[in-house]
């Protein structure tokens, strides 16, 4: 369904007079919205062609400070040169700007037919919809397809079939050599541009505007995408009946949001699909009563190392059969906040370019990772103050009200580490801004980087202070707690409000693993995706009144040709701007946590797996509902990795190897190699081995043992498994070459001739050639018979 179809089809549902452009998209999405509700009988996800959402792209927020009279007339002046600002980049930029007051629906208190909905404006408040016309959609295209192609982007097109060596993608040889070829394909009528890339597309054109700064929801301007009601209702419901995401799932949300939310399901499938192998060995490992074994842990370090590689070769495949490889070098974009040095030559364009010195960013890097480990070490203290606390209220307090305070050090955490880790946050973001990176992509890299130090001390830290703090020091751990009750309360009240702990070393670890991972789980999907989706429901309510209801005589008077379904739509979009910006940070910080704890802590506790994968499946359809009606739309961006996640992976690998190791000869029972028999089986209970000198040896073994393992596995993956990318640029280098050769001149050509098998038994040979294979085979006979004289004699 094409934009002019849009038009038409509400210019005739509403002959009497002229309706606004975004009022027509509003009526051409309700009336999809009927048609994939119809849909919805074949299991079919209806609304990611060129729907609705190809006609207003975005819609630019400006809010406006307009408290206090004694400032009114200032603001309104500064209120009016930005919006003519705004509207003038946006015109010169060849956009359509269409500017409306926001307003927002209240619903009516009372009883009968007189409850309903009235509209008001939404203070300072002006919405700017932003459509692109079919020709600057075009050349926005051709320019972005030359610009990959300057940076060296390989062309691909479709093949029939599996396509040669059961790819279905081959070099386009002919758009690699001229680009006018690429130029020339359907996308240059704009037939076959997607609803993301058209988004993309129309992005770029407004950021190279000047447009845009800040987020939805917050103060300033705002670029913000509008939701497709239509699609988003089909995609939520098709995955909630669906056990797996498939590929075609997957190219859909790819065509509809772009590379960076498609990549993100992927992986998240991914991994849900993986996990299946470790949680049904801790189903087997939790029913024997094999914890701490380890046969567990060398399995759980191979499953790690093989999901990690394994992704990492088919996120690369992801990204050749998408399109996108090598599009972080060809097309990452220069940030606006980028501040040169100075200017130099190219040496290998001779191009002018702006330029900051590395060493100075090195200089400005070595101070910001000093910060950072400050900062860290505070976070550190922290989790490690209200640990001991924790500790002392759950093991050792028995006086009154014991369960309250138990849970004490429980808000506490809940309370203080959010605060302090988004104070972190600000900083790292600060810090990474002075470092002046130059593109976007080492910006989001380095940042990545500087946050997960600190999400990874608040995720994993309780659990590693457990294992090795607590439990071997736990004696000191007593006399400490009784000294400080003692010095508050006295002596007296100390000893009958504290108990000697007497839980064994491994229970007490796999109680407080399985309590954090739980609670871990549940509180992450609460907080994320159902509180959000509880408040944009009660929201909706007065929506839906809305669109019930005939609009109040209060609606603002400055659109005289606002109708009903016209203040609908405006409310609802002014309700999308004050909505989130989503953000793919947390989420794979989310997973990332989640396969710390399953590669390092799934030892002591084998159904943490199991648990993983049950929170996943329904994390698949939580993440999918809370970008459908929890966040704004995201707007459409290329990638073609997860980047610094996968390299935080990685890193927990290594680590995974170490902590498996160490707990196994911890708190194993068995005995054989590196683990040597138990002496005194009290101690054992209590604290565990505890011998540092064997520990150490143990963690070297198994880091030695590790790096081998990964070094052969990824040198079996590259020669057995080459990836798509690999395979599709030799195919065509080869056809190249044999092209190349067959309009060769004839001289040419006999350089590179190899007689084969049958050319060794072909009669036509000239005179010299004929001779010197007779006498060969002449005296090759006469050998024969030799041997056949010697064999018989004897």
């Amino acid at each position: 369904m094409d934009e002019s179809k849009h038009t038409d089809d509400a210019a005739a549902a509403e002959p009497s007079g002229k309706q606004l452009m975004f009022q027509q998209w509003w009526e051409a999405e309700r009336r999809q919205t009927q048609e994939s509700e119809q849909g919805q009988e074949h299991g079919q996800v209806q609304g990611q062609g060129q729907g609705p959402a190809a006609f207003a792209d975005f819609v630019v927020s400006l809010r406006f400070d307009a408290a206090g009279d004694r400032t009114r007339a200032a603001t309104a002046a500064a209120a009016a040169a930005t919006l003519q600002d705004t509207v003038a980049r946006l015109v010169q930029a060849g956009l359509v700007a269409e500017v409306r007051q926001a307003v927002q629906a209240r619903r009516r208190h009372g009883h009968g037919r007189g409850r309903g909905a009235e509209y008001t404006g939404d203070g300072a408040h002006v919405l700017v919809f932003v459509s692109c016309p079919r020709a600057r959609l075009v050349a926005e295209w051709r320019r972005s397809r030359l610009h990959d192609w300057l940076g060296g982007m390989l062309p691909l097109r479709r093949v029939s079939g599996a396509g040669t060596g059961g790819d279905p993608y081959e070099v386009d040889g002919d758009a690699r050599d001229d680009p006018a070829q690429l130029l020339a394909a359907d996308g240059a009528t704009a037939d076959g541009i997607s609803v993301a890339e058209r988004q993309r597309l129309v992005h770029s054109i407004i950021g190279a505007a000047g447009v845009g700064g800040g987020s939805g929801g917050s103060g300033g301007v705002a670029v913000v995408a509008l939701h497709d009601g239509a699609f988003n209702r089909a995609w939520v419901r098709h995955w909630a009946r669906k056990w797996l995401v498939d590929g075609r799932d997957l190219r859909r949300i790819r065509a509809h949001f772009g590379e960076e939310i498609a990549l993100y399901f992927a992986f998240v499938q991914s991994y849900f699909v993986w996990l299946a192998l470790p949680a049904a060995a801790g189903v087997a490992a939790h029913v024997a009563g094999a914890s701490f074994a380890w046969p567990l842990a060398a399995a759980l370090v191979v499953w790690t190392v093989a999901f990690t590689e394994t992704w990492a070769r088919r996120e690369a495949d992801i990204a050749t059969y998408w399109g996108v490889h090598g599009v972080e070098r060809a097309a990452d974009t220069r940030r606006a906040a980028f501040r040169p040095a100075h200017h130099a030559t190219d040496p290998v364009t001779g191009e002018r370019v702006p330029v900051f010195p590395a060493a100075r960013r090195w200089a400005r890097r070595a101070l910001g990772a000093v910060v950072v480990a400050a900062l860290a070490a505070v976070l550190a203290a922290l989790v490690a103050g209200i640990f001991a606390l924790q500790t002392a209220a759950g093991e050792l307090y028995a006086g009154p009200l014991a369960p309250a305070v138990g849970l004490a050090p429980v808000a506490l955490f809940s309370a203080c580490l959010p605060l302090y880790t988004a104070a972190c946050t600000r900083v790292a973001l600060a810090l990474t801004e002075y470092e002046n990176y130059e593109y976007e992509a080492q910006f989001a890299a380095q940042l990545t980087a500087k946050l997960f130090v600190f999400r990874f001390l608040q995720d994993q830290l309780y659990l590693f202070l457990t294992a090795w703090v607590l439990v071997p020091y736990r004696d000191v751990f007593e006399r400490w707690a009784h000294r400080a009750a003692a010095a508050v309360a006295g002596q007296a009240a100390a000893a009958s409000a504290l108990k000697p702990s007497d839980t064994p070393a491994a229970a007490l670890v796999q109680a407080l693993l399985a309590g954090f991972v739980v609670t871990s789980q549940l509180v992450n999907l609460a907080t994320e995706t159902l509180l959000p989706l509880a408040l944009r429901w009660w929201t909706a309510r007065t929506r839906h009144a809305a669109d019930t209801e005939t609009p109040s005589a209060d609606a603002p008077s400055a659109d005289a040709d606002a109708s009903g379904d016209a203040l609908r739509f405006v409310a609802r979009v002014a309700e999308e701007t004050r909505l989130p910006p989503y953000s793919t940070f947390e989420d794979y910080a989310e997973m990332a946590s989640q396969f710390g704890r399953v590669a390092f802590f799934s030892v002591a506790w084998p159904l943490a797996p199991l648990a993983a994968f049950a929170n996943n499946w329904l994390e698949l359809r939580a993440d999918a509902a809370k970008i459908a009606g929890a966040t704004q739309r995201p707007i459409p961006r290329r990638l073609a990795s997860i980047g610094p996640w996968l390299r935080a992976l990685r890193l927990m690998c290594w680590l995974a190897s170490v902590t498996n190791a160490l707990l196994v000869y911890q708190f194993s029972p068995a005995t054989g190699l590196l683990l040597p028999p138990v002496d005194d089986p009290a101690a054992m209970r209590r604290y565990g081995r505890s011998a540092l000198t064997m520990a150490l040896v143990v963690l070297l073994f198994a880091e030695h043992a590790f790096l081998a393992l990964r070094w052969l596995l990824v040198r079996a993956m590259a020669s057995s498994w080459p990836s798509a990318y690999d395979r599709i640029v030799a195919r065509d280098r080869a056809r190249s070459r044999r092209r190349w050769l067959d309009s060769a001149p004839l001289a040419v050509r006999d350089l590179a001739y190899e007689p084969s098998a049958a050319d060794a038994d072909a009669d036509t040979t000239d005179a010299a050639d004929a001779a010197d294979v007779v006498d060969w085979r002449t005296e090759l006979s006469h050998g024969l018979q030799v041997v056949d004289d010697v064999f018989k004699a004897a």
